[in-house]
């Protein structure tokens, strides 16, 4: 289709809306972590996603059996739970599937993947500014920390589809990729690094092992020469000096913000319940009444161990394989475009079970999980509006083979 034509089309309203509110919640996080309006950053999204799976027509390619079982955990627990939130954050655990759903309802073609591509290019650029902005960095002096959680995680699951555009034969990627990758090292998060930074060795995209052993090659040597630069050791460290054979939880040195005072008293409360768990958003309670201030482990694991219980916890992680094992499958046998799309969703389950073990991502669906299953329901809307198109061209093949032979 030529360029005038793709300039005529246009993403689906509900995807328009989920980039619009994920962009929303990486510039104003700040302002607006202090008002009710925050919510809305999900809950419209969740609202037209409903509205689209009750009035649009056509089947969900997005594979809900994979998630039924968690989803019935979650409704179980929250018919039994007493606690403060506990039907808000039951909500959110399932909004990024019910987007996921909606959007595969969709009719998607390679088209409006190109426009897609062309729109995450540009949030890429908002997230790379606003993120120079708010460190200061412009100034020539990196900041010792800054508070870019929404602008890290959005970048490191956009840098899941620039890895693989660029294994793909996009090789400007790679600069987009780098930009974005650069975030959390100014911002100085140290799961944000390493989240990020896997995402172009571990691409899905097939690669030479001779490029992949040089790619990882050269992350592992920038990742040492930035674990031993100063202000790493400094957030690393107590003492502001270590080696990496010092990175242990049980080195008194190692600075963990906190983190590991809370995950060792919640270890202990779960083994009190550990099969079953404290039900639905007790983990908050518990976590501010252990610091009076913050309430969320920063750890997603340990929460869902301590909310749902090692059953619990055992369901989400399998679902969450089988998502992952489910998009590498579609994508190894969708066109090119459809796959880098599989493929990225793919490596976003990686990303994203990283990030759970020291932040609470699984809350954070207004600029990751909805943004997430959005890519995954596209992948899943393309490859259907594909087959079919590709159904009835055989189709009218086939007529015109049977015209000829019967003439």
């Amino acid at each position: 289709m030529s360029k005038s034509n793709i300039a005529k089309k246009k993403l689906p309203a509900l995807v328009n809306v989920v980039i619009f509110f994920t962009i929303i919640a990486c510039l104003g996080q700040q302002f607006m972590s202090r008002y009710w309006i925050t919510g809305l950053n999900w809950l419209i999204p969740l609202l037209i996603a409903i509205f689209v799976l009750i009035t649009k027509t056509g089947k969900i390619r997005f594979p809900i059996i994979i998630w039924i079982p968690w989803i019935l955990v979650v409704i179980i627990y929250l018919s039994f739970a007493s606690a403060p939130n506990a039907l808000q954050r039951s909500i959110m655990m399932i909004c990024p599937l019910i987007i996921g759903m909606a959007v595969s309802k969709l009719s998607i073609d390679e088209d409006m993947l190109l426009i897609f591509e062309k729109t995450y290019r540009y949030i890429a650029i908002i997230l790379f500014v606003t993120a120079v902005i708010k460190t200061g960095i412009i100034r020539g002096i990196l900041p010792r920390g800054s508070n870019l959680a929404a602008e890290v995680m959005t970048g490191a699951l956009l840098c899941t589809l620039f890895a693989t555009n660029y294994m793909y034969g996009q090789k400007k990627d790679l600069v987009w990729w780098a930009a974005l990758a650069s975030i959390p090292v100014i911002a100085l998060t140290r799961m944000g690094i390493a989240a990020t930074g896997i995402t172009l060795p571990l691409t899905f995209a097939k690669m030479k092992l001779l490029n992949r052993t040089m790619v990882i090659s050269i992350l592992v040597i920038f990742g040492y020469s930035l674990f031993y630069s100063e202000r790493v050791q400094e957030v690393m460290f107590f003492s502001g000096k270590g080696t990496i054979a010092d990175v242990s939880f049980e080195n008194p040195d190692l600075s963990t913000s906190g983190r590991k005072n809370i995950w060792d008293k919640m270890k202990y409360e779960i083994a009190k319940k550990p099969l079953l768990g404290h039900g639905t958003n007790s983990s908050e309670i518990f976590v501010r009444r252990l610091t009076g201030e913050l309430s969320h482990p920063h750890n997603d694991w340990l929460r869902l161990q301590y909310d749902y219980g090692y059953i619990g916890t055992a369901i989400f992680a399998f679902c969450l394989l089988l998502q992952f094992l489910h998009s590498l499958k579609k994508g190894s046998k969708a066109n090119l475009q459809i796959r880098k799309l599989f493929f990225a969703s793919s490596l976003s389950i990686i990303v994203f079970a990283l990030f759970m073990s020291t932040d609470n991502i699984i809350l954070y669906i207004s600029f990751f999980g909805n943004l997430q299953f959005t890519i995954i329901g596209l992948s899943y809307a393309a490859n259907a509006t594909s087959l079919a198109s590709n159904k009835q061209e055989n189709i009218a093949n086939q007529k015109r083979v049977t015209y000829r032979f019967k003439w």
